[in-house]
């Protein structure tokens, strides 16, 4: 029921009002027109006659009576549709509000002005909880790196493996897109390898520019630093994806991605072997010697069998590493009925005893590699067992 203002013509009061107010009154009067619109019982005629006056009112030549309509009307699902799709192709800072809240605006539309709109909107758009997969994919392609950056920090945004990988192909360059895509707990294997990359790429600038460590020392804490990363994120991506069909899944796209980059060495593979990670062994098996996974994961139970001598020669890896393979999935075996405390230094021995099969040249690099491996493994769980500064 209505009183008041509401039982005489509204359109001829507020137009009345209109006419001899100032630009910042007629804001103010917008704003209390709309209150009165959403929160009181009107009759049908009298809420359509409030959404006239608000459709000519979106040509007022004042951008703060446009914009009183947008900040009243932007989170209302009650809203004339009609008017928010006005406002949406207003002025930047005025289309922003309704991009970023609207709920009447589909994801067709959001996808078709993300693609036309200016930054502002874009901006707002880019915050949208949630964000379809649709909206995402156009702003992935039109965003400036400032968009794509907010674009990254939205948890609800719906971005793929390739629209992630697209926002590094576009601005990659800048820290902060790498920081949020690092963030998102749905950012794959691919994504986090190209994210090191990245990383991998300004610490070799740096150092080269500096001149802190020779050019073969530099070489050599990158590729271990960088072997370190990509264990972690293929012990990642195992988790992610259990059970094992797919982590199995998960860790074949991360192998064929480091074979098509060059980085999928026989010291990666087995450093994360003796991190536990047999997955990434059984994938490098499946596609190098184009097997199934599942076969592949079966040999593994038989490491001195034949039929995984076989695998391992067609998938190329090197023959005098075999014998350091097969003792640390043996090793490996003998976990379920004697349990380590420390599994890595247990395999990092059984490694290096394998080592004394090997030819002198080749057990000499082998040796360093694991006694490499070894320092780092017994760092570690120094720093783990060291109380923490305050």
């Amino acid at each position: 029921m209505t009183n008041g203002f509401w039982l005489l013509s509204i359109s001829a009061d507020f137009f009345a009002f209109a006419r001899e107010a100032s630009a910042s009154a007629r804001a103010a009067g917008v704003s209390s027109l709309i209150c009165d619109y959403l929160h009181m019982d009107l009759s049908d005629d009298e809420a359509l006659e409030v959404e006239g006056i608000l459709a000519v009112l979106l040509d007022d030549p004042s951008p703060l009576v446009r914009r009183a309509i947008a900040e009243g009307l932007a989170h209302e699902a009650k809203a004339p549709r009609h008017i928010i799709l006005a406002l949406a192709t207003d002025q930047p800072e005025i289309a922003a509000l309704v991009l970023q809240h609207a709920p009447h605006l589909s994801d067709a539309e959001l996808a078709e002005m993300a693609l036309t709109t200016s930054v502002g909107p874009q901006l707002a758009m880019a915050r949208r909880v949630p964000l379809a997969g649709s909206v995402c994919a156009a702003l992935t392609e039109s965003g400036a790196p400032c968009v794509l950056i907010e674009l990254a920090r939205n948890e609800k945004a719906q971005l793929s493996q390739a629209m992630m990988l697209r926002m590094l192909e576009r601005a990659g360059e800048e820290g902060r897109l790498r920081d949020a895509l690092m963030m998102r707990a749905d950012a794959g294997p691919e994504v986090r390898l190209r994210l090191l990359e990245y990383v991998s790429g300004a610490l070799s600038t740096f150092l080269n520019q500096t001149g802190w460590l020779s050019p073969e020392r530099a070489e050599r804490m990158l590729r271990d630093a960088r072997e370190r990363a990509i264990v972690e994120i293929s012990a990642q991506a195992d988790d992610m994806n259990s059970p094992i069909h797919g982590a199995a899944g998960a860790g074949l796209s991360l192998v064929r991605h480091l074979r098509g980059q060059g980085q999928l060495t026989p010291a990666l593979i087995l450093r994360a072997l003796l991190c536990g990670d047999r997955l990434m062994l059984a994938a490098a098996l499946a596609e190098l010697g184009e097997r199934p996974m599942e076969r592949v994961l079966a040999y593994l139970d038989h490491p001195a069998g034949h039929a995984f001598a076989a695998l391992y020669e067609k998938a190329g890896l090197p023959e005098a590493m075999r014998p350091v393979f097969i003792a640390v999935l043996e090793e490996m075996r003998q976990f379920p009925r004697a349990p380590s405390a420390h599994p890595e230094r247990a395999m990092l021995k059984a490694a290096l005893r394998a080592c004394a099969s090997l030819p002198e040249a080749k057990r000499l690099s082998v040796e360093a590699y694991l006694g490499r491996l070894e320092a780092e493994s017994l760092r570690q769980h120094m720093r783990q067992r060291a109380p923490s500064v305050a």
